[in-house]
């Protein structure tokens, strides 16, 4: 039993050093534990990589809001058929029917 024990101190002895101890704790620090680690910076960057596309999908929604509203502004008619279309507003002697077609 104490020649095992001694094998294993030996092994120890030669294979760990205070300096490889040092640089795996390090390692694991820096990879898994840190929060400015690899693994949050690369979790980080997908969600920054979310937020600009996000970002460039608005500014499509902004730039085609823009162009309506100007549409809008700029003649009567196309604020009579936006009114329509949109909240179904009518003159005082019509009737509206919305046909619809069924989803097969």
């Amino acid at each position: 039993m104490s020649r095992i024990f001694a094998n294993s101190w030996h092994f120890i002895k030669k294979h760990i050093t205070l300096m490889r101890i040092l640089v795996i704790t390090f390692l694991f620090i820096m990879i898994f534990v840190d929060e400015n680690s690899f693994v949050q910076s690369f979790l980080y960057d997908r969600q920054i990589h979310g937020l600009k596309k996000e970002i460039q999908h608005y500014q499509t929604v902004i730039e085609e809001s823009k162009t309506k509203l100007n549409e809008l502004q700029s003649n009567e008619k196309n604020l009579e058929k936006f009114a329509r279309e949109q909240y179904l507003m009518k003159k005082e002697n019509e009737d509206i029917y919305i046909i619809t077609e069924e989803e097969k």
